[in-house]
């Protein structure tokens, strides 16, 4: 697995369990439903605005 596209997360059981359901009932892959939901989650707060750093980011310096 390609480390630098994919991170893993820790979540309950009952979310889990939550989470399995709305992909199934969606046809999406447990991944895939992550992604969506915190897409659609991220667009309603925030719109178009890229996302900034966060963890697993590299600040990039201007050198001019």
């Amino acid at each position: 697995m390609d480390i630098t596209k994919y991170k893993s997360v820790g979540v309950n059981l009952n979310a889990y369990n939550k989470l399995r359901k709305l992909a199934e009932d969606e046809h999406r892959n447990i991944g895939q439903q992550i992604s969506k939901l915190v897409n659609d989650e991220y667009k309603k707060l925030y719109g178009n605005e890229p996302p900034s750093g966060g963890i697993g980011s590299i600040a990039q310096k201007n050198t001019v």
